[in-house]
């Protein structure tokens, strides 16, 4: 028996459909563009444009490349898509700088479901003694992180059903970032360096305003730079130019399609 080229077997047609399918539904739940996918795989935009397309044979490299920047098996692009995460059980951590809407958002769904709320600062608190600001005084920011992972260590130790809101300054500690993306289904919420700004001068705090076009500069650069370490998370939630009640929606909608809750 003569088989079809490789090519034109419907079993190999429906394959690279299936991947193509997986790449665009993971990349885009990151709130990724294919220019950023690029970046961070090392695979060619125009490589990435045909495979989510059906259209590119794709490697077991690639494959793996793009399974790396997922968080993800390479048999779950292959496959029916991510196997449940036991180790995720139902922790939500909302992740990001201050002033995207992550303490907000957090202590609404937390009065809708009944589910304990948490911000790491407070755990931090709890776990040292000290206020963070005094942790960073005597021990430095190095000395923070550490109170941070036992920080985090012990939520999830106690802890099987829980949200918890903590700061972008996370990316900077691979363990940390690590054992927080292992252990909760993590979303980044995210909003422009303006309004990040404009939210914290509204809860009073007038620090970041001195010299308010340097202080959006300097904030525009960092978002930039730490991108990558944010699309890492599990989902993406832009808050610009959103209503609170819009953001409660949208978030609601994720934890339920998700099924983190």
């Amino acid at each position: 028996m003569t088989l079809p080229p490789f090519e034109a077997n419907p079993g190999f047609v429906e394959l690279s459909l299936r991947i193509g399918d997986h790449v665009r539904t993971r990349r885009q739940a990151r709130g990724m563009s294919r220019r950023m996918l690029s970046k961070n795989s090392g695979v060619s935009e125009r490589y990435l444009a045909q495979l989510e397309t059906g259209n590119g044979n794709v490697t077991v490299g690639i494959l793996h490349r793009l399974s790396l920047v997922f968080g993800c098996a390479v048999e779950d692009l292959i496959g029916g898509g991510a196997r449940p995460n036991v180790e995720k059980g139902h922790r939500l951590a909302l992740l990001g700088v201050r002033g995207g809407g992550k303490t907000t958002l957090g202590t609404t769904i937390s009065a809708k479901r009944g589910i304990p709320f948490i911000e790491i600062s407070s755990q931090v608190r709890a776990v040292s003694g000290m206020d963070v600001g005094e942790v960073i005084s005597l021990y430095g920011h190095e000395g923070f992180r550490q109170y941070e992972e036992e920080a985090i260590a012990r939520i999830i130790e106690d802890y099987e059903k829980v949200i918890i809101a903590i700061g972008g300054g996370i990316v900077e500690t691979a363990e940390n970032y690590n054992l927080l993306l292992a252990h909760f289904h993590t979303i980044w919420v995210k909003t422009s360096a303006a309004e990040h700004i404009s939210r914290v001068r509204a809860q009073g705090d007038e620090r970041p305003m001195a010299g308010f076009a340097a202080a959006e500069e300097h904030l525009a650069n960092m978002l930039s730079q730490r991108e990558a370490e944010f699309s890492r998370a599990d989902l993406v939630m832009d808050t610009s130019r959103v209503s609170v009640e819009c953001s409660v929606t949208k978030l609601t909608e994720l934890i339920s399609s998700n099924a983190i809750f």
